[in-house]
């Protein structure tokens, strides 16, 4: 059964016209919800946080550990290793720590020791990290994105938002030749928030690097690194660039889907594609709505978009039309690299929406309010309408004088904590806040960063004159027709009456795409009569989730259900490891022909994806009990291979995967399984 999510879509409203009419808010580091800030909301779900009880753990054997800065709810984030050291970034919020980049000696792998930190700059957070060799140094590259209070328009520093946040941006690199002794090489590079880059280096020597921009709209850049300690921005590109020059990224429709609707880089991976004395260097960019695109890097000065993988509908596990999107991380995977294994990130596991005259209207809740749906702080609110204007401060007519329970506000002039305190104090039960008619505002949605004691709602600008009960409204003229649309009423009119709930639509999970730049025929199913799909370039030709991500009974309370990040096995590159927050760490092959739907019991739902191992930390590991695991890395000590991963609570993890047959264990490396 497919469910159907009856909203309006982006796509049939305003697609006409470009990404630019639908970027999320304003540009300008404004903490109202703008892009950088909903890359830091991604990371961290509203709803009751929680952990899956270890059940059958197998493949993963615990090697070492190392507690880094203490066992810290939140902290650590993700890990990078290079010559038998460790490199862990931090990510805390509220708290905003100085905590920085960890530094372990793994060349003990049963006992690895924290042999320095580099704290993160004041009122930054340092997330990604990358060590690479450039000359004769091994150098850290690492990210930096501002986590500071939020100051400006007048409001009080600390807390809730309104201004411009404090903190520093771009990327620093560090020499870690002595990684106990790590020594500055260029500190604050760039002028905008990064939250990943990837290095490469060429047969010619040159060292370039890909980088995430959380601000703009083209927010892919390369610099040329060569010499670290004056390295020089040379190209910027990015999802705007290739709507005009190969629009064919949006003929599927989907560049704004689910939860949180946009079309933002999030993760790189690189590789050279040519297995001989050549190259051919290729990226994976992740970049959620839009899904996964490919781009050629030979010359980086000039990079050449390849093409865009397209989300199958309505989506395979979950059966939700449309799919959720959230492209999130992604390696080049597979014999030749004729795969990609790709991963969404879905914190929301509930479709939220307003309904009104029968219609329901997609929209996204708040951080810091409670939470409504299955299970969460309020099932379903349904309550009158009436509209309060901008809801900046002030004393407003107080909602039982109004007759109405739910506030529909103006986005605009103040922060969404301030609407939200203000609609609180005059009595509402909730508030839903519509974009605003500034340019790039209109249709877009933000996953709004607020502070309150009521559920707080952010819906397109259609939806408010929808819920208002306004005939006539045409989304195609805001922004710049706007004035022909009608006009909106006197705050304290009545508007319809609303309801706000949400229902069960799934988590993040796994998808294998074809990567051979043409079709190929893969198996649905083992056996004589297996039906064979044929599956275009970067085609989706298998899928994995554990059942727990498909289960509504764990939509609240059970942790962070989706995937995170992941890493083939260079000893089986058909093979890879998967951080799962709250599932733990994961190990899933490519295995043409296996379907599991979990009706027997497997404890999964896949297809041509196999899980291989899985591990959830159990009660013999006393405070580190219950996994969070951010970060997964790959890598050789002494010429045995290990799996680092990084618990968001525990810091580091290293294991061996073990799995060898299927006598002892269920679902391991067996070549027949049910």
């Amino acid at each position: 059964m497919t469910l159907t999510h009856n909203w309006r879509s982006l796509a049939a409203i305003a697609l006409s016209a470009t990404l630019s009419t639908y970027a999320l808010a304003d540009e300008n580091h404004v903490s109202d919800g703008d892009k950088a800030d909903n890359k830091h909301l991604l990371h961290d779900t509203p709803l009751p946080d929680g952990h899956v009880p270890a059940n059958t753990n197998y493949g993963f054997s615990v090697i070492g550990r190392d507690t880094l800065g203490g066992i810290s709810s939140g902290l650590y984030t993700d890990i990078w290793a290079h010559e038998g050291y460790a490199y862990i970034g931090t990510f805390q919020e509220p708290d905003c720590t100085r905590a920085g980049v960890y530094i372990s000696d793994i060349r003990d792998p049963a006992n690895p020791v924290t042999v320095g930190m580099i704290k993160s700059p004041p009122q930054t957070r340092i997330n990604d990290v990358k060590v690479t060799r450039i000359g004769d140094r091994d150098v850290l590259i690492h990210s930096l994105e501002p986590c500071g209070p939020l100051v400006g328009n007048g409001l009080a520093v600390g807390g809730g938002n309104g201004g411009h946040q404090q903190g520093q941006f771009g990327i620093s690199l560090w020499d870690v030749s002595n990684p106990a002794k790590p020594h500055a090489l260029k500190q604050n590079f760039l002028d905008f928030p990064v939250h990943n880059t990837f290095a490469w280096t060429t047969a010619s020597g040159n060292t370039y690097l890909l980088i995430v921009d959380d601000i703009a709209t083209d927010d892919l850049k390369i610099a040329d690194i060569t010499k670290p300690q004056s390295p020089k921005l040379i190209t910027t590109t990015g999802i705007e660039t290739w709507l005009a020059t190969n629009p064919e990224i949006a003929d599927d429709g989907q560049l704004f889907m689910g939860s949180f609707a946009a079309s933002l880089l999030h993760d790189i991976w690189i590789n050279d594609m040519d297995p001989g004395p050549g190259e051919n260097w290729q990226a994976v960019l992740s970049y959620w709505d839009a899904g996964f695109i490919t781009l050629d890097i030979n010359d980086p000065y000039n990079p050449v978009f390849l093409s865009d993988s397209t989300y199958p509908d309505p989506d395979p596990v979950h059966g939700i039309s449309p799919p959720e999107g959230n492209a999130h991380a992604a390696v080049f995977a597979g014999p030749g690299f004729d795969k990609i294994f790709a991963g969404d990130e879905d914190f929301d596991s509930l479709f939220t929406a307003v309904t009104v005259d029968g219609e329901a209207y997609q929209a996204s809740q708040g951080s810091d309010v409670p939470q409504i749906g299955p299970g969460a702080d309020v099932e379903e609110l349904m309550e009158q309408t009436a509209f309060v204007g901008q809801a900046c401060g002030g004393t407003l007519t107080p909602a039982a004088d109004v007759g109405a329970g739910i506030a529909l506000i103006e986005r605009g002039a103040c922060s969404f904590t301030l609407k939200a305190q203000t609609v609180e104090a005059a009595g509402y039960s909730a508030g839903v806040v519509f974009n605003s008619a500034a340019p790039d505002n209109c249709e877009a949605t933000v996953s709004m960063l607020v502070e309150a004691g009521i559920p707080m709602l952010f819906v397109p600008r259609s939806t408010g004159f929808a819920a208002l009960g306004i005939a006539g409204y045409d989304p195609s003229l805001c922004p710049g027709s706007e004035g022909s649309n009608p006009a909106l009423p006197a705050p304290g009119s009545l508007g319809l009456v609303a309801t706000l709930g949400a229902a069960f639509d799934g988590w993040g999970y796994l998808h294998t795409l074809n990567n051979t730049s043409s079709q190929v025929t893969v198996q649905r199913g083992m056996g004589p009569d297996a039906e064979t799909v044929t599956v275009d370039y970067l085609g989706e030709m298998g899928y994995y989730a554990p059942a727990e991500v498909t289960d509504p009974a764990l939509a609240t309370g059970a942790g962070d259900l989706t995937m995170h990040n992941l890493e083939i096995d260079p000893s089986n590159p058909n093979r890879t490891f998967i951080s799962w927050y709250s599932l733990g760490m994961r190990a899933v092959e490519w295995r043409e022909g296996h379907l599991h739907d979990n009706s027997k019991g497997e404890g999964v739902v896949s297809w041509n994806m196999h899980e291989v191992g899985r591990f959830i930390a159990g009660d013999e590991y006393g405070d580190a009990a219950g996994s969070n695991f951010w970060g997964v890395h790959v890598t050789e000590v002494d010429g045995e291979q290990y799996i680092l991963g990084t618990d968001r609570n525990t810091g580091l993890w290293i294991f061996q995967w073990t799995c060898e047959d299927a006598t002892d264990v269920l679902y391991c490396n067996g070549p027949v399984t049910p």
